[in-house]
């Protein structure tokens, strides 16, 4: 019976590690085109898609905010894959205002919504076709930093070989030998920073505490506004 009840617990566990934040859940029977169909077969626009990734700039216009983001496949849990290789870029069309400060540079991204039209512009001095998708709701990850260190402690005793072990979810390697002690490890800091919101609803902080940032308005065309390729994007906002 123990048995049993602790797998039962472990199921659930892992089932709520890997669950989507509800903003970015859709319908179950609702088929959702991945970027890739978008670009290769050309997905019909107002079809549903979740995509994700990291965001590259931020523009706000008098139509409607734009989010050039470089898209990463998703998790599980709808968080993007940065350890994935990435294929392309695409724009997230919002209506209403969204502020650069949050929105920042290098911040990473899912979004839910209907696939409007492709925009063209620019990367660099190249021309772009940008797949884009008219967003119903995003959600803004935190930040996670990784942070290596090493350190070497003196010993009266004389140790040697080798030890392996787990500290804090990551692997380490220890040597030790004639009385120094070598540690290398990694430590993962999470900024809690989360923020999620949806058209008609006021965003949410990660801390579960109401946000300033202002609700969407609901969308009066079923298509994204046409584009400017020469629009003036708004400046750039570097991660620290």
């Amino acid at each position: 019976m123990n048995v049993r009840l602790l797998c039962v617990l472990c199921v659930l566990v892992l089932s709520a590690c890997a669950s989507l934040p509800p903003i970015l859940e859709t319908a179950k029977e609702q088929p959702l085109v991945t970027y890739e169909d978008v670009v290769m077969t050309m997905a019909p626009p107002g079809s549903m898609a979740r995509w994700g990734g990291v965001i590259a700039q931020v523009e706000n216009n008098a139509q409607a905010s734009i989010i050039e983001v470089v898209h990463y496949p998703l998790k599980s849990d709808g968080r993007p894959n940065l350890r994935k290789a990435s294929i392309g870029r695409f724009k997230v069309l919002i209506d209403g205002f969204i502020d650069p400060l949050v929105f920042k540079q290098e911040r990473v991204v899912s979004v839910v919504g209907t696939i409007g039209e492709p925009i063209e512009g620019m990367v660099s001095e190249q021309v772009y076709i940008y797949p884009s998708i008219i967003a119903t709701g995003y959600y803004l990850w935190e930040d996670i930093q990784d942070f290596e260190y090493s350190q070497v402690q003196i010993t009266p005793f004389f140790r040697f070989g080798h030890h392996f072990g787990f500290d804090l979810g990551f692997p380490f390697y220890r040597t030790r030998y004639h009385g120094v002690y070598n540690d290398r490890g990694r430590i993962r800091v999470r900024s809690n920073n989360t923020q999620s919101g949806s058209v008609g609803q006021t965003a949410n902080g990660g801390d579960g505490a109401n946000s300033n940032t202002p609700a969407l308005p609901p969308r009066n065309e079923p298509r994204p506004p046409a584009i400017s390729q020469h629009a003036e994007s708004n400046v750039k906002y570097s991660e620290k």
